[in-house]
């Protein structure tokens, strides 16, 4: 029999690579975290964890100064490897995991999102909270992160009600076995006397084969009547027999219900045609007949159409805001480079698997803002929508950072920019277009 250990991964080509040079170590680790990404999509969660692994045990052996960019790295890869190992049903590695992600980067929200899932499925409820607080504090209008609090909070108060009742029912237990120590003295002199008085009537004490016969006698097999401990075994009558207290017998309806279900034989000329290739979707290569696997980059149309979508975005400030004229537009977006280019991580395709399509895709997107003021002066600045990946649900938003206020900026302004570009305003309405531009990647495609 084949093992299915790593030994046999179809990954061994990058599995088994020892690169020699830092430039090899970061090219294998685009490689691996690419087909990571693969394999979470289409749900291959051992070959996933497989690949994060290597690549976290490559980029910790990078021989340069160890920076922050490299952390970030490897709590993405550590938060990655996370979510695998939930997935796998082994809640305590993805809790390690989850641990090491918010270790190397603690303004990763999505790493105390992972460790809260962790505490959750560890049912350590407590921790959970805090891993969810800890989020909130950095992206408090994070919706997704809300839900789960709450729903954490909840089963906390569930769990702390279970373990009060199973206290209520071992102190009822207690007093109960308290009360029964009493009773065993007055039973056996019952029993004795009642075994003296038995033994008297009979004339024959010393007949210890009468006595198990006595015992016995409440055995009775037949006319299908109850004998005295019968109701303790779990017998009953059905049609004038005696028999298991958990037998059935079925009604007239229930029978009319189910209807006949003796199988039947399916004759081969009923059997349903193979497809011919006239009918075979088009889109899957002749060499691909099986349907097993086919992807299709569309990288390319997914860095313009987000571009496209991302600059729709506009805000206007609400009536009684400080500033009600003021208004925030898109003016440029970065980081939207390719993944087949040096430097680049952004990729979209669509792979069908067993006829069945999904969408993947991964990129960071950075938004060039500029707010308008009333007065007409204006200001400018950047914020950073990263991990937008088809892991994403619609209506959940997006983790932010390198949120930047160009100088000269009014210093009374600052608060309002905090409050309309980085915690909402015209980053809830980037949010919408990137919910946009999923639905519109799943109607192209």
């Amino acid at each position: 029999m084949f093992s299915s250990g790593p030994s046999f991964s179809p990954h061994n080509d990058v599995l088994n690579v020892t690169p020699g040079t830092d430039s090899e170590r970061f090219s294998l680790v685009e490689e691996l975290k690419r087909r990571g990404r693969l394999s979470v999509t289409s749900q291959r969660y051992p070959d996933a964890k497989d690949l994060y692994a290597k690549a976290i045990e490559v980029l910790s052996s990078v021989e340069e100064e160890e920076s922050q960019s490299l952390k970030n790295d490897l709590a993405i890869l550590h938060s990655n490897r996370s979510l695998c190992y939930l997935q796998m049903n082994q809640p305590q590695e993805s809790y390690d995991d989850a641990t090491s992600a918010t270790c190397y980067d603690p303004t990763y929200v999505k790493g105390y999102w992972r460790l809260g899932q962790a505490c959750m499925a560890l049912k350590k409820t407590h921790e959970a909270i805090d891993a969810y607080k800890s989020a909130l504090k950095l992206d408090g209008s994070n919706k997704a992160l809300q839900k789960e609090l709450v729903k954490a909070e909840k089963q906390s108060i569930k769990d702390q009600e279970e373990a009060d009742r199973l206290e209520k029912e071992r102190k009822e237990m207690s007093e109960n076995d308290a009360v029964k120590v009493t009773v065993p003295a007055s039973t056996s002199t019952s029993v004795s006397r009642s075994s003296s008085s038995s033994v008297s009537a009979n004339g024959n004490g010393g007949d210890k084969k009468q006595m198990i016969m006595d015992d016995d006698e409440d055995v009775d097999e037949e006319e299908g009547e109850f004998s005295k401990s019968d109701h303790v075994r779990g017998y009953k009558i059905v049609n004038g027999k005696k028999t298991s207290f958990f037998h059935h017998e079925q009604t007239e309806e229930e029978k009319r219900l189910i209807g006949d279900i003796t199988p039947k034989r399916i004759e081969p000329n009923t059997m349903p045609m193979q497809m011919s290739s006239s009918t075979q979707d088009k889109d899957v290569s002749a060499w691909n007949k099986a349907g097993t696997w086919e992807e299709k980059d569309v990288t390319d149309w997914a860095i313009e159409s987000i571009k496209g979508k991302v600059m729709e975005a506009t805000y206007q400030l609400p009536e009684g805001s400080p500033d009600p004229n003021a208004i925030i537009t898109i003016v440029d977006t970065s980081k939207l480079i390719s993944s087949k280019t040096a430097g680049g991580s952004a990729h979209a395709s669509v792979a069908k698997v067993r006829g069945k399509k999904k969408y993947i895709f991964e990129f960071n997107v950075c938004i060039h803002w500029e707010m308008t003021l009333g007065s007409g002066h204006k200001c400018k600045g950047t914020l950073t929508f990263y991990d937008v990946d088809g892991t994403h649900e619609i209506g959940e938003g997006y983790d932010v950072s390198e949120y930047c206020v160009e100088d000269g900026a009014p210093v009374d302004a600052r608060h309002m920019l905090e409050r309309f570009v980085r915690d909402g305003g015209i980053r809830t309405e980037v949010e919408k277009k990137l919910d946009e531009w999923i639905l519109l990647f799943r109607e192209t495609y």
